[in-house]
């Protein structure tokens, strides 16, 4: 019973607020060292030899190993604990970190850091994401922003830290520290304490409770206002729910009578699918097997919603975009003949004002009156983020890039905030950790190609201009498609209601 009142406690804060510490910590880990991951890139292709294209596979294979394996990270999560899964990427990360500070050719590099250590960045990131919106409801883009601020923390503190690293110990030197600076993902994993009691007993009645109390949302981009249309478990799922309560205080021999009560609805009419879900409900003490396989199946089921599938694809062009401006911007600043410091300054620049997005986007969408557009305040950070990747390469000096590299980095940290929000709004709380896996997934193949296709197009060119106007883009397709979406979905239902 004590467990049960710490569960019901920590909603909203109590632990929840060290969940939130440990989610900040892990993108420090993980985000802003993959982002760092660009100030060796000069320094990469010197000591190899090798073209923009070649060099910028490292990048992307850590980027795109990270989310490929995202959904691994969320199904273990899901299936053991998200502690010992984000503890167990930390020594994985650790490991790569360390063997690539030995690295004698590039394809080493595309091993080590991008494969060893992208995995243990995958296996340490989606859980510890996933775990601050077990812990939050009301306050969640809140504390989502203040978690994510860590990527953004990181690349401040790391970029000029980095920097100095390599000047003093090398490439190499600066590799072996961060190994053991990434080996505090353990620390991070040490703080995911399961906010769900351990017995099954409890287990259920934690999750009827919660229910009650109305914690899981299902909401709808589909509304006749473009906004997002909250609604609370369907008449099913509250229906089902109500039959728990009550069969779990029944004996066995009323449960049998109420069995073959409901057979008997069924026999009238009633779905087979609903019988058989509330009668492995009841007896789920002897259907044990039954359950999982019905809960197996539902698990996913999020994959077939269709304004679901409409975001996959939308954060598919906004991946694409978002993979490449981080990687050229150090080598960009350093072709215009600017300094060593004051390239990877940027980098600082870009982090501090992605922490500002990160909080004030997590803090504003929480208002009431605010919750309903998240989606639109989400469309509106990368139709930004486009927009400055198509300015900046026409920009020479470091004032003029500065002021750039701020806005952009306030939009991007409000899209790394509100994208677990707008996933969580769009397949309700429950499915949110695999939810945040495919979509991290889906980032995959855009970061894993698209610095390479960049790098190709600077080898060709000559120039940055065509690779950031790529990425614009991708950023403003990605913002079309949700738009369009919008407006066919209340074209739609405003025909439907004059037909009517």
């Amino acid at each position: 019973m004590a467990e049960e009142t710490r569960g019901f406690k920590d909603r909203e804060g109590g632990w929840g607020w060290m969940i939130v510490a440990g989610c900040f910590l892990t993108n420090i880990c993980t985000r802003a060292v993959t982002r760092c991951v660009s100030i060796f890139f000069v320094e990469f292709q010197q000591h190899f030899g090798r073209d923009y294209s070649s060099t910028a596979w490292i990048h992307s294979t850590i980027d795109g190993i990270t989310m490929l394996c995202a959904p691994l990270g969320g199904f273990l999560g899901n299936h053991f604990s998200c502690r010992s899964i984000v503890m167990v990427g930390g020594l994985l990360s650790f490991t790569g970190m360390v063997l690539s500070s030995f690295a004698t050719s590039l394809p080493y590099l595309y091993v080590t850091m991008g494969l060893v250590t992208g995995l243990g960045f995958a296996l340490s990131y989606t859980p510890s994401v996933a775990m601050v919106g077990n812990y939050f409801h009301e306050r969640k883009a809140l504390a989502y922003g203040i978690g994510l601020s860590g990527s953004g923390i990181g690349t401040f503190i790391l970029a000029p830290a980095v920097q100095l690293l390599i000047e003093l110990y090398s490439w190499r030197g600066a590799l072996l520290v961060l190994g053991g600076f990434v080996a505090n993902l353990c620390v991070c994993g040490a703080l995911l304490r399961p906010i769900k009691p351990k017995s099954k007993a409890d287990d259920r009645l934690w999750e009827n409770k919660m229910a009650a109390q109305k914690d899981y949302v299902t909401p709808r981009i589909d509304s006749e206002n473009t906004e997002l249309m909250s609604s609370d478990l369907t008449k099913e799922d509250l229906a089902q729910l109500e039959l728990n309560n009550s069969n779990n205080s029944k004996t066995i021999e009323t449960e049998n009578k109420t069995m073959e009560s409901m057979n008997q609805k069924n026999k009238e009419g009633q779905s087979f699918l609903a019988s058989d879900a509330n009668l492995t409900c009841i007896v789920s003490s002897k259907l044990c097997g039954l359950c999982l396989c019905l809960e197996s199946k539902d698990e996913f089921s999020f994959l077939f919603h269709p304004d679901f599938l409409i975001l996959l694809v939308s954060v598919l062009f906004m991946a694409t975009g978002c993979s490449s401006p981080l990687v050229y911007l150090v080598p960009y600043a350093l072709s215009l003949g600017m300094e060593h410091q004051n390239a990877a300054f940027l980098m600082s620049i870009f982090g501090i004002s992605s922490i500002m997005g990160n909080i004030t986007f997590g803090w504003i969408t929480d208002r009431p009156f605010l919750k309903q557009y998240r989606l639109l305040n989400y469309m509106g950070a990368i139709l930004m983020e486009g927009l400055c990747c198509v300015f900046l390469p026409f920009l020479i000096s470091f004032p003029a890039l500065a002021v750039c590299v701020v806005v952009y980095g306030y939009f991007d940290g409000a899209y790394v905030a509100l994208i677990p929000v707008v996933v969580s709004d769009v397949v309700g709380p429950s499915n949110l950790t695999p939810a945040l896996g495919v979509v991290y997934f889906l980032h995959a193949i855009p970061y894993l190609v698209s610095p390479p296709i960049g790098g190709l197009l600077v080898d060709i060119t000559g120039a940055y201009t065509s690779t950031f106007h790529l990425c614009g883009a991708s950023y403003m397709i990605s913002a079309g498609i949700l738009t369009a979406a919008i407006v066919t979905k209340r074209w739609r239902r405003s025909k439907s209601t004059s037909v009517v």
